[in-house]
Protein backbone atom coordinates (compact mmCIF):
# COMPACT_ATOMS: atom_id res chain seq x y z
CA UNK A 1 0.00 0.00 0.00
CA UNK A 2 1.42 3.35 -0.99
CA UNK A 3 0.40 6.73 0.29
CA UNK A 4 0.93 9.45 -2.29
CA UNK A 5 -0.13 12.17 0.12
CA UNK A 6 2.79 11.43 2.45
CA UNK A 7 5.34 12.78 -0.02
CA UNK A 8 4.84 16.51 0.01
CA UNK A 9 7.44 18.24 -2.12
CA UNK A 10 5.43 21.44 -2.41
CA UNK A 11 6.79 24.77 -1.26
CA UNK A 12 4.63 27.38 0.48
CA UNK A 13 5.66 30.32 -1.69
CA UNK A 14 3.17 32.05 -3.99
CA UNK A 15 0.15 29.93 -3.12
CA UNK A 16 -3.42 31.10 -3.08
CA UNK A 17 -5.49 31.02 0.10
CA UNK A 18 -7.40 27.95 -1.09
CA UNK A 19 -4.17 26.14 -1.87
CA UNK A 20 -2.77 27.00 1.56
CA UNK A 21 -5.94 25.74 3.23
CA UNK A 22 -5.81 22.53 1.20
CA UNK A 23 -2.14 22.06 2.11
CA UNK A 24 -2.87 22.64 5.81
CA UNK A 25 -5.78 20.18 5.73
CA UNK A 26 -3.62 17.61 3.94
CA UNK A 27 -0.88 17.95 6.58
CA UNK A 28 -3.43 17.59 9.38
CA UNK A 29 -4.80 14.47 7.72
CA UNK A 30 -1.31 13.01 7.43
CA UNK A 31 -0.64 13.67 11.13
CA UNK A 32 -3.96 12.14 12.19
CA UNK A 33 -3.30 9.09 9.98
CA UNK A 34 0.11 8.63 11.62
CA UNK A 35 -1.43 8.88 15.11
CA UNK A 36 -4.17 6.41 14.20
CA UNK A 37 -1.68 3.88 12.82
CA UNK A 38 0.50 4.22 15.94
CA UNK A 39 -2.53 3.74 18.21
CA UNK A 40 -3.62 0.61 16.32
CA UNK A 41 -0.05 -0.73 16.42
CA UNK A 42 0.07 -0.27 20.21
CA UNK A 43 -3.26 -2.07 20.65
CA UNK A 44 -2.12 -4.95 18.43
CA UNK A 45 1.15 -5.31 20.35
CA UNK A 46 -0.69 -5.42 23.70
CA UNK A 47 -3.15 -7.99 22.32
CA UNK A 48 -0.33 -10.19 20.97
CA UNK A 49 1.53 -10.02 24.27
CA UNK A 50 -1.65 -10.97 26.17
CA UNK A 51 -2.39 -13.89 23.84
CA UNK A 52 1.20 -15.17 23.99
CA UNK A 53 1.09 -15.10 27.78
CA UNK A 54 -2.23 -17.00 27.83
CA UNK A 55 -1.02 -19.68 25.42
CA UNK A 56 2.27 -20.09 27.31
CA UNK A 57 0.42 -20.50 30.61
CA UNK A 58 -1.97 -23.01 29.05
CA UNK A 59 0.88 -25.15 27.73
CA UNK A 60 2.80 -24.86 31.00
CA UNK A 61 -0.21 -25.86 33.12
CA UNK A 62 -1.14 -28.80 30.93
CA UNK A 63 0.01 -32.01 32.62
CA UNK A 64 0.41 -34.92 30.17
CA UNK A 65 0.26 -37.47 33.03
CA UNK A 66 -3.05 -36.24 34.46
CA UNK A 67 -6.06 -38.39 33.53
CA UNK A 68 -8.91 -36.65 31.79
CA UNK A 69 -12.18 -36.64 33.74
Amino acid sequence: MQFGHLNSNEDDSLMSIEELRALRLRRKKIESDKKARKYILDINQRYRKMNNRKSNNFLRNMNPFKKAA
